[in-house]
């Protein structure tokens, strides 16, 4: 689908969802929904317990409480808590996704409504930083990346070694063929925006809640969730947007369809008197045949690098959050190999988070099959941040009775 056909069938089926589900389900354009959720939407008073408010949550209710709806928002240790996986200081938006097209789409979409919220709510969100992917050869699978790109109409440049040398004289470029250099590429402050979303889900109507929720028992109709530190909460639909904690919620559904590894990311000082690897001097990086991603020095925060690849099980709730000699030195390593000048600059900062991959890397996105008011939203396999904006609204319209983009929820099916 060419995202000019994206925009059209996502503004038609918001202008329905604004309101209500009735006028949602109403014309020809309407895209048809099952008897349950017909049989639901026609019966509930519009109480949507949302939990979760990282990436899916928050933006979902705030969706929802823009829509008119009663929403509560309920997280276990509140918005951008350090234990979420949406909790980072940072969190990076781009547009290359190999073949798969629709979240190239979804990313250019987002962006334009990132900027649009950032206007908004007069505060800075974004940064463009632009982002250099560094590959050993060209392959098959890099033109295709650009095939894609281009009919997204995303930009970008294929940049020689010599050229990332030249323009950041800071990266070295031993074993690189070729960069593929995303200039509309950003940096999203994920913690500001997670804490700035749940306050404008309140100031839209909605209502904070800090507790932890139990696994729901039964099947049917869900009339509410219990909650660990004592009493209920009521609702007509549930949608359950807890990222790392879904399997655990959900054992016999998501155990085998989620898994959550441990991410370690370091943060180094950049040398004194150098701006060379802070923003605006430095875009994002990426290089898979080295496992890493990274950051320039944002805001203070130190430059950041993330080895990647680790498959060990990580429990948000109880395990510590120290990061291990390894990762480390990993991070060390590839300092070495491209960013010399600040290989030897301390370590000031550092995280242990977590993802939570799904085993094909799409976004989970469904009713439950044993509730016909309760909703799964997650598997964000770390890239769901960004796309958060759209994603909000592609659940919200969902629970409302309506499909944004019918052809691509096959993709997000359990």
């Amino acid at each position: 689908m060419h995202r000019r056909t994206f925009l059209a069938r996502t503004g038609a089926a918001l202008g329905a969802a604004a309101l209500g589900p009735a006028a949602a389900g109403a014309g020809q354009g309407a895209t048809s929904t099952s008897r349950t959720s017909r049989q639901w939407t026609a019966r509930t008073s519009g109480r949507i317990i949302v939990i979760g408010a990282g990436a899916f949550g928050g933006w979902t209710a705030l969706h929802l409480a823009e829509s008119g709806m009663e929403v509560v928002l309920v997280d276990a240790y509140g918005a951008g808590s350090a234990r979420a996986t949406s909790g980072g200081d940072s969190r990076g938006l781009r547009f290359a996704y190999g073949d798969r097209r629709m979240y190239t789409e979804m990313a250019i979409q987002a962006k334009t409504r990132w900027e649009d919220r950032q206007t908004q709510w007069e505060t800075g969100l974004m940064l463009t930083t632009g982002r250099i992917s560094l590959y050993p050869e060209s392959t098959p699978a890099l033109e295709t990346i650009q095939d894609v790109l281009v009919e997204a109409g995303a930009e970008f440049e294929l940049l020689t070694p010599e050229e990332i040398q030249r323009r950041w004289p800071q990266m070295t470029v031993e074993g690189v063929e070729v960069g593929l250099f995303e200039p509309g590429a950003t940096a999203i402050r994920a913690n500001t925006a997670c804490r700035l979303i749940a306050r404008k889900v309140e100031e839209a109507g909605g209502t904070l809640k800090i507790g932890q929720v139990e696994p729901p028992r039964g099947e049917g109709i869900l009339p509410g969730v219990q909650l660990r530190e004592g009493g209920e909460l009521h609702g007509d639909a549930f949608v359950f947007a807890c990222g790392s904690w879904l399997p655990a919620l959900f054992p016999e559904l998501l155990g085998d369809r989620i898994s959550v590894p441990r991410r370690d990311v370091f943060f180094f000082g950049p040398p004194a008197g150098d701006p060379r690897f802070s923003f605006p001097h430095l875009p994002n990086f990426s290089e898979g045949s080295q496992s890493v991603y990274g950051f320039p020095d944002l805001d203070g925060f130190g430059f950041k690098v993330a080895p990647f690849g680790g498959l060990d099980p990580f429990d948000p709730d109880r395990d510590e959050r120290v990061p291990a000699a390894h990762w480390l030195q990993r991070a060390r390593r590839y300092l070495a190999l491209r960013f010399p000048g600040i290989m030897d600059q301390p370590l000031v900062h550092s995280r242990v988070c977590q993802l939570e991959n799904t085993d094909d890397d799409h976004f989970i996105i469904d009713r439950h099959p044993a509730w016909e008011n309760v909703w799964i939203a997650g598997g964000g396999s770390g890239h769901a941040f960004k796309h958060g904006p759209i994603l909000g609204e592609i659940v919200a319209t969902r629970v409302q009775g309506q499909d944004m983009v019918p052809e691509w929820s096959p993709h997000w099916a359990l």
